[in-house]
């Protein structure tokens, strides 16, 4: 009996120590099952990711430096196909619809040209995935609204000559890739954009 009450004393005396100690309050559930006590608490979500080889982990990390090098390239799209439709809302006539839009592929040319010629082969099929995530439209279906039916076939002959497709989408629950792009964006939280 004189056991108990000292274990019962030497817990009391650690749990106010630890509650003085933090110098708040922790009110926590207690379930006595049998001879046990079990402490309830609701834990923050934890992310763990499993690769079923070396190979596969060393392949993940590949994939990692690919995806945040071309994320802020499908970021920056992402934000210049909302300036163009807002800008095209405003313009009244089509010709005049029609020269903005050349405009504007000439000056996206211009800048990014140089950027996006040092991208792989890999790094250009990420980056169409997640121009697909950013806009939720194939890059396809993008060319195809702004530039016309030839202009988007052009260009999707091109990438099919460099082994890519923009008709390519995105679905990180069923493709492992897109699910490990997914997974990389979050942990990361990379917003950067470029100038």
């Amino acid at each position: 009996m004189m056991q108990r009450l000292w274990v019962l004393l030497l817990l009391l005396f650690s749990v106010s120590y630890e509650v003085s100690s933090q110098g708040k309050l922790i009110i926590v559930d207690l379930e006595v099952v049998g001879y046990d006590t079990v402490i309830s608490s609701d834990l923050p979500e934890v992310e763990i990711l499993d690769f079923k080889s070396q190979d596969e982990k060393n392949n993940y990390f590949i994939l990692k430096k690919r995806v945040l090098k071309v994320y802020p390239y499908a970021v920056v799209a992402k934000k210049k196909i909302q300036e163009i439709k807002l800008a095209l809302d405003t313009i009244p006539k089509r010709r005049k619809k029609k020269r903005y839009t050349r405009e504007m592929a000439k000056w996206l040319k211009e800048q990014y040209t140089d950027r996006l010629k040092d991208l792989t082969i890999s790094e250009g099929k990420i980056l169409v995935k997640l121009i697909y995530r950013e806009t939720n439209s194939t890059s396809y279906k993008i060319l195809k609204s702004y530039r016309g039916s030839f202009n988007a076939l052009f260009w999707q002959i091109m990438a099919k000559i460099w082994d890519n497709n923009l008709k390519t989408g995105y679905d990180p629950i069923n493709i492992r890739e897109d699910m490990l792009i997914e997974y990389i964006l979050i942990e990361d939280g990379n917003e950067e954009f470029l100038g």
